[in-house]
């Protein structure tokens, strides 16, 4: 049986692993259809293309791209051409707005004394600082013992310490990831049902939906196909998988088949 993830993240973002590594995790799992898709960032993919090669894992280039709209409202760009520069000025540009909300994050945390310097992050400059790098650090001196404790703790929404996103709107990131040359899809749209405007967003350039994701349960999954097919959207299928430590760190996939997958099946390399 085949197996299809095209939701995953790497250090070059949220993700414990190296692209390497991942692409080696994928291989150990039998993914034999995967995607890269790190938050704001295509940097991973110099380094996961040949990983993948080495592995026969077949791939579409793939980022995540997190709007203001809502914490978890995310869109998936799939087909995006890693190498364009005007995408990548534009994803460097959605990196410097988290920069300025994780600084602001760590104000609010000193005030409630917790002193954690920015220089602390564990993050170069051309990747992609988060919330869950602020909760690995309160994590790494023994504060929490979980990132999810950390973000209940305080960055997380209703907590002292919480700075509400401020990446692009729904149709900025749709229109980013269309000028690079990708499809745009809505990620995992159960966690943000309530947020959805599908007639808006497909109006805007929306093109797919990731109806397949470990929370859905079975009947949400066919809800999302059957939505997808009145719109005219295309589905995918992807598992957020960011790797060791992460609480996210069970690699799998869903089977795959032609007929479900036949249009993002079109993006491959």
């Amino acid at each position: 049986m085949a197996l299809i993830n095209l939701h995953n993240h790497s250090v070059y973002s949220d993700g414990t692993l190296e692209p390497a590594a991942l692409a080696r995790e994928a291989a150990r799992a039998g993914i034999n259809y995967f995607s890269l898709t790190d938050h704001d960032s295509v940097g991973g993919w110099a380094e996961m293309e040949p990983a993948l090669r080495a592995e026969g894992i077949a791939f579409c280039y793939g980022v995540e791209i997190s709007t203001g709209l809502h914490e978890n409202l995310h869109i998936l760009g799939y087909g995006v051409n890693p190498r364009d520069a005007a995408f990548n000025e534009r994803l460097a540009a959605f990196r410097g707005r988290r920069v300025a909300r994780i600084k602001r994050i760590l104000e609010l945390l000193h005030e409630l004394g917790v002193d954690i310097a920015f220089e602390e992050l564990p993050v170069p400059e051309h990747r992609t600082v988060g919330r869950p790098h602020v909760a690995d650090v309160m994590k790494a001196r023994g504060l929490v013992k979980t990132r999810s404790q950390a973000f209940k703790r305080s960055p997380a929404p209703g907590a002292p310490a919480y700075v509400p996103p401020n990446g692009p709107t729904v149709e900025e990131a749709i229109a980013a990831v269309r000028a690079a040359g990708g499809r745009a899809v809505l990620a995992h749209p159960g966690v943000i049902a309530k947020y959805i405007q599908l007639p808006a967003w497909k109006d805007a350039g929306l093109e797919g939906i990731e109806a397949f994701y470990p929370a859905h349960t079975g009947v949400v999954t066919r809800e999302f196909v059957a939505l997808a097919g009145r719109y005219g959207l295309f589905v995918t299928a992807g598992v957020d998988f960011h790797g060791p430590g992460s609480e996210r760190d069970d690699m799998k996939g869903f089977e795959y088949s032609e007929e479900t997958f036949a249009e993002v099946r079109k993006l491959f390399v």
